[in-house]
């Protein structure tokens, strides 16, 4: 079976717009067509049907669109094998996290890494996401929870959940705000597709309270620039910015965090390269977050 020709159906599927796939492809759109009839012909099923907005996957096309990615990612890992083999030595990886970590961890340890030795790709995953679907992309996955015994894994840095405030207000000078005190104020968060959400809604419904003034932002970043106007609190686990003053939240049972922890697959073909770089990640996470105290770093000072 040819990788260009799954590579095709898998774009297509993404973007469910021929033109814009062939882009992404660099090729022709009658060149992307080509492979995709090729394809369909192959395995004497259609995959795709017109749809008003473009094109669309047939029942067919759904069922077959994870086998087509695992095929794909197969290839890639065992095309990175035979070049370890060819050359002796690891010489690239792909990263995974959701966003926030990615931004503020992944990235920052990326950067840290010297390019010429290993060359390293970096991927957003779904915070929703299993680990097993993330390491059928990603050698090294970050994700908020812990990875199932199956897999190697270690645990990276435990952060909290911040409650941030602007300089002026009344809050900015404290280290810890209950939870009881918090859910008084106006609640600026992001949606449940982020751990600090779902961590605070969690600790919430435990205590028995209600957060009667709540704004819902699509990103952490939003929620603090929302807040940086003086006009309530921001709760997420990101790095702070504009300038806010961060405290931890209390509860009765203690500080509210998130674990970050690291995972890979236990039969990874580098196991011990993969397992060294995840340790190294470890101490860079907690290097950089020492303690947590008075507060995380910030990038614009």
């Amino acid at each position: 079976m040819d990788e260009r020709l799954l590579a095709a159906f898998l774009t297509v599927s993404e973007t469910r717009n021929v033109s814009l796939a062939a882009r992404r492809l660099n090729i022709t759109q009658p060149a992307l067509s080509r492979q995709l009839q090729k394809l369909q012909r192959h395995l004497k099923v259609e995959l795709l049907q017109a749809h008003h907005s473009g094109v669309a996957l047939t029942a067919a096309g759904e069922a077959f669109l994870p086998t087509a990615q695992t095929v794909v990612n197969e290839i890639h890992k065992a095309e990175a094998f035979a070049r370890m083999l060819a050359t002796g030595t690891f010489s690239e990886i792909t990263f995974a996290a959701p966003g926030t970590t990615l931004i503020d961890i992944v990235i920052p340890f990326v950067a840290t890494l010297d390019s010429s030795q290993l060359h390293s790709h970096v991927i957003e995953t779904p915070l929703g996401a299993s680990l097993q679907q993330a390491v059928n992309t990603a050698d090294l996955v970050i994700m908020p929870s812990e990875p199932p015994e199956e897999f190697g894994s270690i645990a990276l840095v435990e952060l909290p959940v911040w409650a941030y405030v602007a300089p002026d207000h009344p809050w900015a000078n404290r280290e810890h705000i209950p939870l009881e005190e918090l859910v008084g104020e106006r609640v600026v968060v992001a949606t449940t597709d982020f751990m600090s959400r779902r961590v605070l809604d969690g600790a919430v419904d435990v205590a028995g309270l209600t957060v009667p003034q709540i704004v819902e932002t699509n990103s952490g970043r939003v929620a603090q620039a929302l807040v940086a106007t003086g006009n309530g609190v921001a709760v997420v686990t990101e790095d702070a910015y504009f300038g806010l003053k961060p405290a931890k939240i209390s509860t009765g049972s203690g500080i509210l965090s998130v674990w970050l922890h690291a995972g890979w697959r236990a039969d990874h073909y580098a196991l011990d390269q993969v397992q060294a770089l995840a340790e190294r990640l470890a101490s860079f996470a907690q290097t950089r977050y020492p303690e947590l105290t008075p507060g995380p770093f910030d990038p614009v000072g």
